[in-house]
C-alpha cells in the first residue's frame, strides 16, 4: 500500500481528489490537510510515499514546501495539483513526480497512478514472484524437503499446502524456450496471479499453476478439464502464435507427492501435444499406467522396444516419404477406424488399407489386445523418451 497525504487549502478540492483516489486499492490516504504545516508534521513522524500538493496556498507556497520535504526525505513522490500552469517549470525543477491541472480528470489521474505503481510496486511484485519461482522449483527438484520449513516458507508467500489443490503445467513446444517468450510469460503469470485461488510460477519447462478453486475431492477430473480450458483460453491471448499444451496431474493430498505430481503434469502435457493436438489438454489419469513405465524401465530396454516396434514404421516412412506413423497414432488412440478417417479427412477404405500396410510392416495385429497394448506402450515411451530429467541446477 502507498501511504498518501493530500494537501489543499480548499476543502472541496480535497474531497474531489479523495473521491478519485479511493478507487485505487494500492492507495491508502493517511491524512488530508488544508494546513501545510500539519502535513509537514505528519510527514516527519510517519512513513509517507505520496504527497498530492496544491501550490498556491496562503501560509506556505507548495513549491517551497516541496523543497523542504525533499531535502529531508527524497523518497517521497510529490504530485502537484494546481489550477495554474505557470508553476510547471518550478515544479519540475524540484523533481516533482508529476504536475496535474485542476479540475483533475480521472483519465489524467489514472496515468499518474499507473506510473507510480509501476515505479514503486512493480519491483516488489517482481521480487515476490521470483521468490515464489525459486521456492516452488526447489520443491519439484527435491532440493527442499523438510516439511516444517516448506510450510513456513509457503505461508509467507500465501501458499497453503495444508489445503488440496489441482496442479497444471503449461508447456511450450520443443522448438521454443521459455526465455524466448519472457514478456508474454510475465504478462500471463501476472494476469493469473490476480485471480483468487491460483498460484502461478515459472519453471525451466514452462508455467506451473496450482488451482485451489476446485473441490477438495480427489476425483474432480471433469472440473479440472473445465478449468484447463479456461486457462488455455487465457494463454491463447498471450501466446497467439504458438501451440501450447496443458497437462493435468492426478490429485493427491500429501505434500510429499508434489514433485511426482509435477512430473505427471509435465508428462501429460507432452503426451497432449501428440494425443490431443486440437485442444492441447491432457489429464494424466487418461494415460493409465503407461507413463509410469518411463520411470522404471531402463533406457536401453526402452530404446529396444521402440526400435523393434514403431521404429520400423518410422524408418519405413523415412525411406518411402510416407506418413503411416501418423495414421498408426490415430488408430492406436482412437476407438474405431471411422473416427480415424474423420480426423484425417480421408475415406474409411483408405484407413483400412493403411492399417493393413502398417500391420505388415510391424508384424503386429492392431485388432488384438496384446498388439494394441504393446504399440501403445511403445508409442507412449517414444513420446516421453527424450524428456530431460528434473534438474537441481
Amino acid at each position: 500500500m502507498l501511504r498518501t497525504i493530500l494537501v489543499d487549502d480548499e476543502k472541496p478540492a480535497l474531497k474531489a481528489l479523495e473521491r478519485l483516489l479511493i478507487q485505487y486499492p494500492d492507495i491508502y490516504i493517511v491524512g488530508m490537510f488544508t494546513d501545510i504545516n500539519q502535513a509537514l508534521e505528519l510527514i516527519k513522524n510517519d512513513s509517507i510515499h505520496l504527497l498530492f500538493l496544491d501550490i498556491d496556498m496562503p501560509k506556505l507556497n507548495g513549491i517551497a514546501a516541496a523543497k523542504e520535504i525533499l531535502s529531508n526525505n527524497a523518497t517521497i513522490d510529490i504530485i502537484f495539483v494546481t489550477a495554474y500552469s505557470h508553476f510547471a517549470v518550478e515544479a519540475f525543477e524540484v523533481n516533482a513526480f508529476d504536475y496535474i491541472m485542476k479540475p483533475v480528470s480521472p483519465k489524467r489521474l489514472n496515468k499518474t497512478i499507473e506510473r507510480i505503481i509501476q515505479n514503486r510496486l512493480a519491483p516488489d511484485v517482481l521480487s515476490m514472484q521470483q521468490n515464489k519461482n525459486e521456492f516452488l522449483n526447489k520443491l519439484i527438484t527435491k532440493t527442499l524437503t523438510d516439511i516444517d520449513v516448506i510450510l513456513q516458507q509457503a505461508k509467507k508467500m500465501d501458499i497453503d499446502f495444508t489445503q488440496s489443490f489441482s496442479l497444471f503445467i503449461l508447456l511450450f513446444p520443443d522448438t521454443i524456450t521459455p526465455d524466448e517468450k519472457i514478456v508474454a510469460i510475465n504478462a500471463f503469470i501476472e494476469e493469473l496471479s490476480k485471480k483468487i485461488g491460483l498460484v502461478v510460477w515459472q519453471t525451466s519447462h514452462g508455467i506451473g499453476i496450482l488451482d485451489y478453486t476446485l473441490t477438495s475431492s480427489e476425483n474432480c477430473k471433469n472440473e479440472e478439464l473445465t478449468s484447463a480450458i479456461n486457462l488455455k483460453t487465457i494463454a491463447a491471448k498471450h501466446f497467439p502464435d504458438i501451440r501450447v499444451a496443458l497437462g493435468i496431474a492426478n490429485r493427491y493430498p500429501k505434500l510429499e507427492n508434489f514433485p511426482d505430481r509435477y512430473v505427471q503434469a509435465r508428462n501429460a502435457a507432452i503426451i497432449g501435444f501428440r494425443v490431443s493436438p486440437a485442444s492441447g489438454i491432457y489429464h494424466f489419469a487418461d494415460s493409465g499406467f503407461l507413463p509410469i513405465l518411463n520411470q522404471y524401465v531402463n533406457e536401453q530396454s526402452i530404446n529396444t522396444l521402440i526400435d523393434s516396434t514403431i521404429g520400423k514404421l518410422l524408418e519405413h516412412d523415412r525411406v518411402t516419404g510416407n506418413d503411416l506413423f501418423h495414421t498408426m497414432e490415430k488408430i492406436i488412440l482412437s476407438n474405431n477406424l471411422q473416427s480415424v478417417a474423420n480426423m484425417l479427412f480421408i475415406h474409411y477404405k483408405t484407413v483400412l488399407f493403411r492399417k493393413q500396410a502398417i500391420e505388415k510392416i510391424l508384424g503386429v495385429s492392431m485388432n488384438s489386445f496384446a498388439g494394441r497394448t504393446m504399440l501403445g506402450i511403445a508409442l507412449t515411451l517414444f513420446y516421453l523418451k527424450d524428456i530431460p530429467p528434473i534438474s537441481k541446477e
